[in-house]
């Protein structure tokens, strides 16, 4: 039968298939950093177990760590503590670490290709959503929660349910000015955030294929943000060529025996998806985000759309609200204040060298502050090396040293509130780059260009180029809390500037917080969920709760502050997991039950949902409105029983050992 890229090497890393189809999947690759591990490291000290396969474990620093002065000890306590804490459990447990300082040291999904670390065929994962970036070397690459960080410390290994498979199309010769970037943001404005969840994408097409592997990194990097489980790439010469003389690449016979193998792993010819589309180069101009989302992008000389679905408006208008801009606006000529090129999707020699071709010879306009993190130690050396710094400086741009940084503001680098910053970064949610910061999604290009115009300009037609919010909650005196605007992200959830922790307790303060909280610290009053009563409750969300990042803080908070239960129509597939691994339990209802649901509350506030798990059902009070939901039937048992997935795998090691043993993959340990 013929096989996609994805079935081939899922089908290699299958060690053992559990009830309800729930594979034991193997993994090759294991990234981790400071912010998604600690609490992971400390289930295994609570067991008394080691890491299984010290060898295949590679971790960095880069969330959190500050972009000036790195040779001096961190300043902010919390940061500082996480780092130290990661630098504690490497040494602890004998795992190799590229921390400040460590000529290997930079974003974790930037340190694994440009160091060999990541090869056509593997399974890798992290505690991070972006970890689709691998992907691009024809990967299967995703990223996981903290529950699964320690599973795959412990036994190398996950307990994953076979996504359903996609292919994406991109056919044609693009633009002038129109880069990977543009033809990502373009897919997601046109599937939406949650298009891709519960799918696997694979990215094929002339566009596709003539893409440099930076490019390819960027288009897999962002898969997450239309909900997909991860995105990959066929690998070819291309692929085969960057990995080559890479630092931990295989060498010699080795490398060729290698090459052999990934030469098989392209999507036979007739291979089936569940679901396929088809997009045209021609069709892409140089995108701009407008909204608080991925997917509210559009062509830079269009003008912001009304929303398709007047469900949405709410939503829509509060996104747009938050931004300060209307529907028709164009974003053409709008002035900006502040300009982030880096992140772990366009902090690349290519993303700048582009920058650097651009901006050479020029002046950024004096009210705009311009920022370039390296995405690594190895990128700022090579742009040292070729002179790119020094462009840099004589434009006015400020070179930091790597890191997240801006991407996620977890460090120094923030933007004030109300005020634009464009950012080749890949989010663009509320407070993502700081309380009230302002974001425009662009590609660097665009982003270059907007530093040195203060204003955002089509770059396409330059000829220096070189080539949601909620309104209110309804008040609720019983046990359900309803949460009706769609998309609600984990950021929203859990704003990343209260991340440095160190253990999974004390989060439920923190949920909502740029809706529960005054920017003074204090609370509001009216808010809902500042009234004690609510406590033990079931949340009720509108469709695409939890969409955004791999980080499994989101469902530590609402777990914390007392839900046992979330309902919604549609869930981001991680968050999904992450809730199912925290003992929280994530009830997937049709939309019009979700719209009874609200309907019910809003005629009735004491109105009561039922759950009932062993028979899978949920219903309203007062109603005979009752709705049957699905069920992994593994977790299913978890949850009644209160099993661990840890001592599950536990169990398999001997399993696990034979496999490795048998494994065909040219395997090559880190040293």
């Amino acid at each position: 039968m013929a096989k996609t890229l994805f079935d081939k090497i899922w089908d290699n890393h299958v060690v053992n298939t559990v009830e309800g189809g729930t594979a034991v999947l193997y993994i090759d690759r294991h990234f981790i950093h400071e912010v998604t591990s600690p609490q992971a490291f400390d289930g295994l000290a609570s067991r008394n177990i080691p890491v299984f396969r010290t060898a295949q474990t590679i971790a960095t620093a880069d969330h959190n760590v500050p972009t000036e002065n790195q040779h001096l000890p961190i300043s902010e306590p919390l940061s500082k503590f996480q780092v130290d804490k990661l630098i504690e459990n490497c040494d602890k447990y004998g795992v190799s670490l590229y921390g400040l300082g460590h000529p290997f040291q930079g974003i974790v999904h930037v340190i694994g290709p440009e160091l060999g670390i990541t090869q056509p065929g593997m399974t890798i994962v992290c505690g991070d959503s972006h970890t689709s970036t691998h992907g691009a070397f024809g990967c299967i690459a995703f990223g996981i929660g903290t529950s699964q960080v320690e599973q795959v410390l412990a036994s190398q290994c996950l307990l994953q349910l076979k996504p359903k498979q996609m292919r994406i199309n991109v056919e044609g010769t693009l633009h002038q000015g129109v880069t990977a970037k543009d033809v990502i943001l373009y897919i997601i404005s046109k599937l939406t955030t949650s298009g891709g969840t519960g799918y696997f994408v694979e990215y094929a097409g002339s566009t596709i294929r003539n893409l440099s592997m930076e490019g390819r990194m960027t288009i897999c990097n962002m898969s997450i943000e239309m909900g997909a489980k991860g995105g990959l790439i066929a690998p070819d010469e291309k692929t085969f060529d960057y990995v080559n003389g890479k630092k931990f690449a295989p060498k010699d016979a080795a490398f060729d025996k290698a090459v052999s193998y990934w030469k098989t792993l392209p999507s036979d010819e007739n291979a089936s998806f569940d679901v396929e589309f088809t997009f045209h180069a021609s069709d892409i101009m140089p995108m701009v985000t407008y909204g608080t989302n991925p997917g509210m992008g559009m062509g830079v000389r269009q003008s912001i759309p009304e929303p398709i679905d007047p469900a949405n408006r709410n939503s829509f208008d509060k996104s747009l609200s938050y931004m300060g801009l209307h529907a028709g606006e164009s974003l053409l000529g709008k002035e900006i204040q502040h300009v982030f090129i880096g992140s772990c999707t366009n902090s690349r020699m290519e993303d700048l060298r582009l920058v650097a071709d651009y901006v050479k010879g020029k002046q950024k306009a004096p009210h705009v502050k311009a920022m370039i993190v390296p995405g690594s130690k190895q990128v700022e050396a090579q742009v040292i090396l070729e002179g790119l710094d020094h462009i840099f400086k004589a434009a006015g741009f400020d070179f930091r040293e790597p890191g997240c940084s801006a991407c996620l503001g977890m460090n120094e680098d923030k933007i004030p509130a109300n005020e634009y910053c464009v950012s080749t970064s890949n989010r663009n949610f509320e407070g993502r780059q700081g309380p009230g910061a302002r974001t425009i999604l662009t590609s660097p290009l665009m982003a270059a260009a907007a530093a040195i115009n203060g204003k955002i300009i089509d770059v396409s037609l330059d000829s220096t180029s070189l080539i949601l919010l909620m309104e209110k909650f309804t008040l609720l005196q019983s046990t359900a809390v309803p949460l009706p605007n769609e998309d609600i992200d984990t950021d929203q959830i859990i704003p990343a500037r209260f991340l440095k922790a160190t253990t999974r307790d004390g989060f439920g303060d923190n949920l909502f917080r740029d809706w529960r909280y005054h920017p003074d610290g204090s609370q509001k009053s009216d808010f809902i969920l500042n009234n004690p009563i609510y406590k033990g409750a079931i949340l009720v969300a509108g469709r695409n709760f939890g969409c955004g990042s791999s980080r499994e803080h989101a469902a530590w908070a609402i777990a914390d502050y007392g839900f046992k239960a979330v309902v919604s129509s549609f869930f981001a597939d991680i968050f999904k997991g992450n809730a199912l691994n925290n003992g929280l339990l994530p009830v997937t209802v049709s939309d019009r039950f979700l719209n009874k649901i609200f309907e019910a509350i809003e005629n009735d506030p004491n109105a009561r949902l039922e759950i009932n798990l062993e028979n899978q059902s949920i219903s309203i009070s007062n109603s005979s409105e009752v709705e049957f939901f699905e069920m992994d039937p593994y977790k299913k048992i978890c949850l009644l029983n209160g099993y661990d997935d840890i001592d599950f795998l536990l169990s398999q090691k001997a399993i696990i050992s034979t496999f490795e043993e048998n494994n065909r993959y040219p395997f090559n340990p880190i040293k």
